[in-house]
């Protein structure tokens, strides 16, 4: 059997078509990186057939199989003391409110998620999300607000925003914390 190479466009059509969750290769087949990533995120199992056992036309698959071993991305260690954040809102917030902001894990390191760090001083500043958002408050007070209500976050709370939301970032005082943001290119929604 002659072997195939299957790209990311390969994987969405194969998805869309089949209306399957599970994609059977041959020991010989191909898969590109960014084939396997768009597998993961529409949840598509990419599995390997065993070296050796043949599957017929019209026959069952067999029952040993082997999950396709992708080269994974390097783990990455990110130490806070060497973050040095960027200015961010510019337009949106007070001069005097001093945000920043710096992504430390990106689209870049192989990730379906961003991660990064923001500290705000006193103030608030809209936006809307066009991503899911986790933020894990470092220090101070985190205070978000939606559609009249308020959460706000203390060292060690954890918050979560939906996609679609629009919001203020705000702190009474000042705050610094970790987002993570799905999907990792979450600057580039629009």
């Amino acid at each position: 059997m002659p072997r195939q190479l299957f790209t990311a466009a390969d994987i969405r059509r194969l998805g869309r078509e089949q209306k399957s969750d599970l994609l059977f290769l041959s020991p010989e087949d191909i898969v590109t990186a960014e084939a396997a990533d768009v597998a993961r995120e529409l949840g598509v199992r990419l599995v390997r057939e065993t070296p050796g056992v043949a599957i017929s036309a019209g026959s069952s698959p067999p029952t040993v199989r082997s999950p396709v071993q992708m080269a994974l991305p390097a783990l990455k260690m990110v130490f806070a003391g060497g973050v040095i954040m960027d200015p961010f809102g510019e337009g949106l917030a007070a001069p005097s409110m001093n945000v920043r902001l710096k992504d430390v894990i990106t689209s870049a390191d192989g990730s379906t998620m961003a991660a990064g760090y923001m500290a705000l001083e006193q103030g608030e500043f809209p936006w809307t999300l066009t991503y899911d958002e986790v933020d894990i408050v470092l220090e101070g007070e985190l205070v978000i607000r939606r559609d009249g209500k308020a959460v706000a976050g203390r060292a060690g709370d954890v918050i979560f925003i939906p996609k679609g939301s629009s919001i203020t970032f705000g702190t009474p005082s000042h705050a610094r914390f970790v987002y993570v943001a799905f999907p990792a290119n979450w600057n580039e929604q629009g």
